[in-house]
């Protein structure tokens, strides 16, 4: 079994909503404008509803009220749009995924926490297109539901050596199936059309010293996201999040970003503060757990 076998399984369970790639593909074509844009979004209302709360939460400086689709669209760009359609979308496509293994609100929690930090890490080193590492960070566990959703019986037996950290968990995902959560999660969003340099982040998230010089910096700053995001779980957040923070990603990440770890103590404040602003207008259902 490959992963590329594994993530066509769940095409037909795990589907993006037609909305979704009729606007993905219309964002694509030249010369697209925002009333064609509007059209599409104004298709599903709850899609209006996010694409509203987007455009006037402090994200973007917005003084008054903005209630117009088209203004929305016209305020927070064509890509950030197509960033929150993306990831509104993503969080509701993955149901009946058993409880035994992953409370969804955490994890999707987690997901935006690792998203923001990621997007905060690419602006810190002078990445060009920090929106496509927003949704490197908010996509890079999803091959994991699709282990659960799809081979829960074997990785419940994985689980019962009970493996004592990620890294042991992914090195039990590699003998138990061939390949990780990660190589799996890429191969899904391959078959999603989503970008090259999006699938490379995710499918080389463990190793950071392994990923291809073209996408090198990508991938060490989804890794060093990951572990920002994991040391801000829900409970960390009700707490001071001044607590000495141990890092626990490979040194050789912060080496190809050329970063310290007084910078990462400030990008994980920033994460902690903007964070939870992000999972309101996402997935407000994780709001739940806090």
């Amino acid at each position: 079994m490959t992963p590329q076998i594994l993530a066509a399984e769940v095409d037909s369970l795990f589907t993006l909503p037609d909305v979704v790639l009729r606007l993905n593909n219309l964002l694509h074509t030249p010369e697209v404008n925002t009333h064609e844009i509007s059209a599409v979004v104004e298709l599903d209302p709850g899609l209006v509803g996010s694409v509203l709360r987007l455009s006037n939460s402090p994200i973007f400086g917005q003084h008054g009220k903005v209630d117009q689709v088209s203004r929305a669209i016209d305020l927070i760009g064509h890509r950030a749009l197509r960033d929150l359609v993306l990831a509104t979308s993503v969080t509701q496509v993955f149901t009946n995924i058993p409880e035994e293994f992953v409370d969804m609100a955490s994890f999707w929690d987690n997901s935006i926490t690792s998203a923001v930090a990621a997007q905060l890490l690419g602006r810190l080193v002078h990445v060009r297109n920090t929106e496509s590492l927003f949704l490197s960070g908010l996509l890079h566990g999803v091959g994991r539901l699709v282990f659960y959703a799809r081979r829960p019986d074997e990785y419940r037996a994985l689980l019962a050596d009970k493996p004592a950290s990620e890294a042991d968990l992914a090195a039990a995902e590699q003998r138990c199936f061939g390949f990780t959560f990660a190589e799996l999660g890429a191969a899904l969003l391959a078959n999603w059309s989503l970008p090259e340099h999006i699938c490379a982040a995710v499918r080389h998230q463990l190793q950071p010293s392994a990923a291809a010089t073209e996408h090198a910096r990508e991938v060490a700053i989804i890794h060093i996201a990951n572990d920002i995001a994991a040391s801000l779980s829900p409970c960390m957040k009700q707490r001071d999040a001044s607590i000495a923070w141990t890092p626990g990603f490979d040194p050789q990440a912060s080496a190809i970003l050329d970063i310290i770890n007084e910078d990462l103590d400030v990008i994980r404040l920033e994460t902690m503060a903007q964070a939870f602003e992000i999972i309101v207008i996402i997935n407000p259902r994780s709001t739940l757990i806090f």
